[in-house]
């Protein structure tokens, strides 16, 4: 009984090693045709001509400072280095993409091709948020990452526009704050529909202007925005309701848990 038993234990190893080796080379062979397979599809590539560029231009319909024929230029170096017809490999994708994103309207483009031999090119471009027009008399806008985008003469997006102190030491910090305001402002649909331009006065106080009406609104500064555009819907709700907006030239907002309102 005891030789029996530790002759089927020995037949159980043997048949376990002999299932492990079939897979161990099974592995093996798969391994081998995936290398073979690469090896395969590198030498063809090196034959595959380019005979189509895909361009695809994220939110291209909504943001139009580019089109397909300005992309199809940075490809082709404006004209120097024609891609259709080259062989994929010696082409330079890399090369490509530094070129498109040079343009000042691009935040990032992707090249890729496959053995279809199509060059796939993605761009997504800069965001405006706002426009600027500063003391300097200079206009540009303003990107969702706090980067200046040039103006265009292809495309004018309705923006809120900003003007005043934009030109002085200590702008970019201002970007940021007009970013916080102009993010609350669209997140908003009441806020973005009445809010039409934002002033930054001298002493860094924040002006609002709204698209219909004469007076202005002064935040001071960013703190507490939530609060004081609160209070500012709770004023033109309750307190207007029965007052001629034109009486006030002013609502100031400066000071926590205040409005306080200036006559004509």
């Amino acid at each position: 009984m005891l030789n029996l038993l530790k002759h089927c234990l020995v037949k159980k190893e043997t048949k376990r090693k002999i299932v492990l080796g079939l897979k161990m080379l099974l592995m093996l062979v798969l391994l081998v045709l995936f290398t073979a397979l690469v090896i395969y599809a590198r030498k063809q590539e090196q034959n595959i001509i380019c005979h189509e560029i895909d361009v695809h231009i994220k939110n291209g319909n909504e943001w139009k400072f580019l089109n397909e024929q300005d992309i199809l230029d940075f490809i082709n170096n404006n004209g120097h280095n024609i891609v259709i017809n080259q062989a994929l490999k010696d082409i330079q994708l890399r090369d490509i993409e530094e070129r498109i994103e040079k343009s000042q309207y691009v935040e990032k483009a992707d090249v890729y091709a496959n053995l279809d031999g199509k060059v796939r090119v993605d761009v997504s471009q800069k965001i405006p948020v706002y426009r600027v027009f500063n003391t300097a008399g200079v206009s540009y806008y303003v990107s969702e990452n706090g980067e200046s985008i040039p103006i265009s003469s292809k495309f004018t997006p309705r923006l809120i526009v900003t003007t005043g102190n934009l030109s002085s030491q200590g702008v970019e910090s201002v970007h940021q704050e007009l970013l916080s305001i102009v993010r609350f402002i669209q997140g908003d649909d009441f806020w973005e529909a009445m809010i039409g331009q934002i002033e930054v006065e001298e002493n860094g106080d924040f002006i609002l202007y709204p698209k219909i009406d004469e007076h202005r609104i002064n935040l001071g500064n960013t703190e507490r925005l939530e609060q004081k555009f609160r209070l500012l819907q709770i004023f033109y709700g309750e307190a207007l309701k029965n007052v001629n907006w034109k009486l006030y030239k002013e609502i100031n907002l400066k000071y926590k848990g205040q409005i306080i309102c200036i006559k004509n």
